[in-house]
């Protein structure tokens, strides 16, 4: 689960051309939030409590290019929201791959393989699936049925397609060793996923469901 020779090389030319011109705080990966409208609608979620005039927006194409260029990171992780209903972040993914930009599309999976034919597999792009425990605590997580499969059937497909595929996982403070451990043998045994990113839970001001989450 190491990090690609070429990204290794990009961020290590940046991190030493920072050092050279003496910047000592710089972007390093930039999360870019092109809407913030689901496809889920978790209680835990702070975003999608937005008014619907808020969750109706969408970046245009040409605003986020501009925010990524002006940062200079040689990251970019693009985030929601679901990315996926976005109507152009494949667009915004293709500049941001051409621009030599290393893309990181964050989905609950639910969209993945309808919208996967409009993505080409790249070294600069990597799909990151919402995988938040085994099947029964990662659909009442989302609040759905059926998530967890869609999520895990759209990995495969992504992985037979050639694309890297890495994974995020979030626990709970209700988690315990065992269901921790269950869902990383899992990603990595079963699914051998690139890479997986672990997040610990935090409350989201605007979320209803404040239980579970450190204060």
């Amino acid at each position: 689960m190491s990090v690609p020779v070429r990204q290794s090389l990009t961020v290590g030319k940046y991190l030493m051309k920072q050092r050279l011109r003496k910047n000592d705080k710089f972007p390093l990966l930039v999360e870019l939030e092109p809407l913030f409208q689901c496809n889920l609608a978790c209680s835990f979620c702070g975003k999608i409590q937005y008014p619907e005039h808020i969750l109706k927006k969408r970046m245009p194409v040409d605003q986020a290019l501009a925010a990524i260029e002006e940062s200079g990171a040689p990251m970019v992780s693009i985030a929601g929201g679901e990315p996926l209903v976005h109507p152009e972040v494949h667009v915004i993914a293709k500049e941001l791959i051409r621009r030599k930009k290393f893309v990181y599309l964050c989905t609950n999976g639910i969209l993945m393989k309808k919208k996967m034919d409009l993505f080409e597999p790249s070294p600069y792009f990597s799909w990151v699936v919402h995988l938040d425990g085994m099947r029964e605590r990662h659909d009442e997580f989302v609040e759905r049925d059926g998530t967890f499969d869609k999520a895990v059937d759209a990995i495969r497909e992504a992985q037979s397609r050639g694309f890297r595929v890495n994974t995020n996982t979030t626990f709970l403070t209700t988690d315990t060793p065992k269901t921790v451990r269950d869902v990383l043998d899992f990603l990595n045994d079963e699914l051998k996923v690139d890479q997986m990113m672990l997040s610990p839970a935090y409350a989201y001001e605007k979320a209803p469901d404040q239980e579970h989450f450190p204060g």
